[in-house]
């Protein structure tokens, strides 16, 4: 018997076939794309934010940001801009190239949710009717579950968009995500609810994406306090925009230039129409015209400052011989006003007189609005410091690696870095008076357990006393674990039996935090064998002790709290004790103190704040006159042939009675042993009497 093939409606027949499309178009493979090269005949201009509509023409400087942010081998993009240069919609047509070509799990975050909201409603909502957005997107979006789209969440085929606001920790919680955007993040606050900052956070929604994209812009604001100052300090390269002398074909960014270079922008005072731009190797000028003839800005190249590499008109990668090549993995980007069609030079040099006219009267903020969003650079606030050239001036000649009169006790403070070792040794006396007696760096790489043994062997050293010819050792040390946290942890559990007073410190800058912090057990992972409770870590309040150092630095005479340099230190030295400022700031909606740095080196500073965390930890900031002249006894006696010796009695309650670093030893469970009566040498004796403890 025959049996006949059921009758299928039409409509159903029809039905079924769209839904078997539907369900095999995820199957089909787009044919790969640059983000420059997809954006014209893809994206387009909403007209309720863009003066215009339609159809998008990418400007030259912004093709080459376009390929930054879908090249793959680039894991992390910061763009430092000024306004008009066209981020926004560089960030929007990225997000829908996201959608409609790569069809990836993207989060962008905004600095608050009014912000989001903002944007939503005005880039991405447009897009996404009908009639005005991207033909891609809205097939994208038809085969999503448009019940669940909120204002935070867009769903697409094979994909999602998370629109959300960065204000919150919990904003950064519970998605996982291969690609995040972070637009204007120097509004973000710099802590998020003290959980880290955003670029950190925002890095732990995209563990184990194949293809980890982290995108961060923004308009820069105070210098030293910026999220996207801090972003591009750190990536590996950093590319400004090349274009070519009209007059010797050598290429060079564009300039604001200043009043001590002979290049960049220079006009006739009160005089806006007269400005034009110096070539820095020719010095000859060009026009904002010549820079756009016909209205459209020349092409060029992106040239990285750090790497060599450059971003050329044929949009390849290539070395400093001109070899292709792949780019940084992490990629900084400076654009200013200058670049963009939708400024003209005469409105720039005019808003810079204005501003001028203001501060001279001593209004600030213009200035500083002209300098962040027209430079696209950060703004330095004034504020309170010490000067590295009156320091220098008042070195004393006394020579390194001696400790002078009155310095009793010997702290060190190591800051460790990727390849090297910095070691800085401060004496201390009465009222922590205090001395540098030796600056040390050792080159070497932390992860190797041996190449420690220099650091072991340098903080056991002894330093000879200049006023009776004996030595001190150094009695407490702090060492970093900032950068090489674990090399730091296993070198300390070693080290700590065979050096007293050795500390792992971490600095924090939390509100409030006294020099002194509290401590945690620390896990170490010693020889391939986990500790547990390992190793003690102390916070160091390092605000508390840059308030304390820029006091003592301001005492004009020797005497309690008064620093001492010696006039064999370089001027690097005193370059990076006064690395940073003290300013006052909004931060978080309010008026607070912070540190900010002035140049890129601090360790001295650094190491300043961990030798005072180690002399503060044995409690040298309470010790009454009777202790301190029972240590001087002991390492700093009379010069007195006829004097008796002084028994001094070494206590080894903690913080009960100070001792030098010779006046006991820990044994194996790193707990203090007393030591017999400690009885002086006489100053004459051909050997060293604190040998003989």
């Amino acid at each position: 018997m025959t049996t006949m093939p059921p009758v299928i409606h039409p409509e159903t027949a029809a039905a079924i076939k769209a839904a078997i499309r539907i369900g095999l178009e995820s199957l089909r493979a787009e044919v790969p794309q640059r983000l420059g090269d997809w954006a014209p005949d893809n994206f387009i201009l909403a007209g309720e934010s863009s003066h215009q509509k339609g159809a998008w023409v990418a400007w030259c400087f912004q093709v080459g940001i376009l390929d930054f942010m879908s090249d793959d081998r680039i894991e992390e993009l910061d763009v430092m801009k000024a306004k008009r240069v066209g981020y926004t919609k560089m960030v929007t047509c990225k997000i829908t190239y996201n959608i409609a070509h790569r069809r990836r799990k993207q989060a962008l975050y905004q600095p608050t949710d009014d912000d989001r909201d903002s944007y939503v409603k005005s880039e991405i909502d447009p897009l996404l009717d009908p009639v005005n957005g991207v033909q891609a997107i809205n097939k994208a979006r038809k085969l999503g579950n448009r019940h669940e789209e909120t204002i935070k969440y867009k769903a697409f085929r094979d994909s999602a968009l998370h629109l959300l606001g960065g204000k919150a920790a919990r904003a950064y919680r519970r998605i996982t995500v291969d690609e995040v955007i972070l637009d204007e993040i120097s509004k973000f606050d710099r802590s998020i609810e003290k959980s880290g900052p955003p670029r950190g956070l925002a890095r732990g929604r995209l563990e184990g994406a194949p293809y980890p994209k982290l995108i961060c812009g923004s308009t820069p604001l105070l210098k030293g306090l910026c999220h996207i100052e801090d972003a591009v300090n750190e990536a590996v390269g950093l590319v400004r925009f090349h274009i070519d002398c009209i007059h010797c074909g050598l290429e060079h960014p564009l300039m604001w230039g200043g009043k001590k270079v002979a290049h960049g922008f220079k006009w006739t005072r009160g005089q806006p129409d007269t400005v034009h731009h110096v070539c820095p190797h020719c010095r000859k000028s060009i026009t904002q015209a010549d820079y756009m003839p016909g209205g459209v800005p020349v092409s060029g190249a992106w040239v990285c400052e750090r790497t060599g590499k450059r971003y050329g008109r044929d949009r390849i990668w290539r070395d400093s011989m001109g070899m292709p090549c792949n780019p940084p993995r992490s990629l900084g980007v400076h654009v200013w006003t200058a670049y963009s069609p939708q400024r003209a030079w005469t409105d720039i040099v005019d808003e810079f007189e204005k501003a001028l006219k203001a501060l001279e009267a001593g209004d600030t903020g213009p200035m500083q609005l002209f300098v962040n969003e027209t430079l696209g650079e950060t703004w330095e606030l004034a504020g309170e410091r010490t000067d590295e050239h009156a320091l220098q001036a008042r070195a004393e000649p006394y020579k390194l690696c001696t400790v002078p009169k009155g310095g009793l006790y010997l702290t060190a403070g190591v800051d460790v870095q990727r390849n090297r070792w910095e070691i800085t040794v401060y004496a201390w006396g009465r009222g922590m008076e205090s001395w540098v007696v030796d600056v040390i760096m050792i080159e070497g790489n932390p992860a190797v357990d041996e190449e420690w043994d220099a650091v072991t062997q340098q903080l056991q050293r002894r330093y000879t006393q200049e006023w009776h010819g004996g030595s001190l050792g150094i009695s407490a040390t702090d060492i970093d674990s900032s950068d090489q946290t674990q090399a730091v942890y296993n070198w300390v559990s070693k080290a700590q039996h065979l050096l007293p007073n050795l500390r792992a410190i971490k600095g924090d800058g939390a509100d409030g935090l006294p020099i002194v912090g509290p401590s945690s057990l620390q896990e170490i992972n010693w020889r391939g064998r986990k500790v547990a409770r390992g190793i003690k870590l102390w916070r160091v309040g390092v605000d508390a002790a840059k308030d304390l150092l820029l006091g003592q630095l301001s005492i004009e005479n020797p005497g309690p709290g008064y620093v001492h340099f010696s006039d064999e230190l370089p001027r690097e030295f005193y370059e990076q004790l006064t690395a940073e400022q003290r300013v006052l700031a909004k931060i978080n909606g309010r008026d607070a103190y912070r540190w900010i740095k002035r140049r890129p080196r601090n360790e001295q500073l650094d190491n300043r704040n961990y030798a005072t965390h180690a002399a503060m930890g044995q409690g040298m900031h309470k010790w009454t006159d009777a202790q301190w002249a029972r240590l001087e006894a002991a390492v700093q006696p009379p010069v007195d042939l006829f004097s008796q010796p002084t028994q001094i009695e070494v206590k080894t309650a903690a913080g009960a009675q100070p001792s030098s670093a010779n006046s006991y030893e820990k044994d194996s469970v790193s707990k203090p042993v007393a030591r017999p009566s400690i009885r002086p040498l006489s100053p004459f004796a051909s050997d060293d009497w604190n040998s003989r403890l």
